[in-house]
């Protein structure tokens, strides 16, 4: 489902309020076209307490419905109830409703995950049945917690997006420049389906005119462009797992850039952030460290480009693409307010 398309050197189109990243906002300057496809993927489609305001004792239904909206299947989506006053209430697991049963219960937690998987526009409802534990003791009117009964969803997803290099060879640069023909042209890039993308940009105008000692620069930047956060915890340090885990895209299994190496004339070089993955015979390149989001964005990642390997193979001009993929796990929340009456006594 093709949702975006953005004109514009990092400039805000305001009517669909999105921004191209990475590049700064300059009046009547052009830049790279930007297509994007849907952002979130998962979601939360409704979250109600039924009754929302219970008297002494009464027990409340927390149902949720929860949509995927992207266009493939999405597995091991997780559905979890929490920040419910566990000291006010607790979950009645045999009037609650998971689809085919699959709860996961974490032994000692007081945690209730519902495991479901997700077609094309599927939608499931999770219902959680939460009955008060003492409420003779309620003496008050109680909004527990104060921003509401929380729901999270959790799931694994994949982005991946495709970016346009331009070059030109040095004769038909002089021969277009000495005609007045020559015209600069920008990336054309294109971020999948999924709440956090990937984006490969270049740094130097276009067409790059090659030669022998021809350089170029790229950089790797990722953006979260949902409503929720990302969630995965990978190793600091796969080496040395007695540095604990981060919230990041793992560099090893998560990321892979495509489109570089000798085969195809763009030459890795220092200073560069990307190194072969060695495990693979797929040609994918991958960051020296983990991506980490600040906020919604990462730093960019550079990358040099010895472009000497492309003398001679581009006659006129040319157009290479650089893929880049990632998998990551996200989470979204939504919370209803949940209100108990103390017990009436006459």
């Amino acid at each position: 489902m093709l949702i975006l398309v953005l004109l514009g050197s990092g400039c805000t189109v305001p009517i669909l309020n999105m921004e191209i990243p990475g590049i700064p906002d300059i009046p009547g300057f052009g830049g790279p076209t930007v297509v994007q496809y849907e952002h979130d993927i998962v979601v939360i489609k409704s979250l109600e307490a039924i009754p929302a305001e219970l008297d002494a004792g009464q027990s409340t239904k927390i149902i949720s419905y929860v949509e995927n909206v992207g266009d493939k299947k999405v597995e091991t989506v997780e559905v979890e109830l929490y920040d419910y006053c566990s000291g006010l209430f607790q979950v009645d697991k045999n009037q609650s409703s998971c689809p085919k049963n699959k709860w996961a219960d974490v032994p000692n937690s007081g945690r209730l995950v519902c495991n479901i998987s997700l077609l094309p526009g599927q939608v499931a409802p999770v219902i959680w049945t939460l009955k008060q534990k003492n409420p003779g003791e309620i003496r008050l009117k109680t909004i527990c917690p104060p921003d509401g009964v929380k729901v999270s969803v959790s799931y694994w997803y994949s982005t991946s997006s495709l970016t346009t290099v331009s070059f030109i060879s040095q004769d038909e640069l002089e021969r277009s420049l000495e005609q007045r023909t020559q015209k600069s042209v920008e990336s054309y890039i294109v971020a999948g389906q999924g709440p956090v993308k990937p984006y490969i940009t270049v740094e130097d105008s276009q067409p790059i005119p090659v030669y022998k000692g021809a350089r170029t620069s790229i950089a790797l930047k990722v953006s979260n462009k949902g409503a929720g956060q990302l969630a995965s915890r990978v190793d600091v340090d796969p080496k040395k797992p007695e540095l604990g885990k981060e919230i990041a895209i793992g560099r090893d299994d998560f990321i892979g850039i495509f489109g570089l190496g000798a085969s195809t004339g763009l030459v890795t070089e220092n200073p560069c952030m990307f190194v072969p993955k060695t495990s693979t015979t797929s040609g994918a390149y991958i960051p020296t460290e983990n991506v980490k989001l600040i906020g919604k964005d990462s730093y960019e990642m550079l990358c040099q480009l010895d472009l000497s390997g492309l003398d001679g193979k581009v006659i006129k001009t040319d157009t290479r693409h650089l893929e880049v993929w990632i998998k990551y796990q996200y989470m979204v929340t939504k919370s209803v307010q949940v209100t108990v009456n103390p017990k009436i006594v006459s």
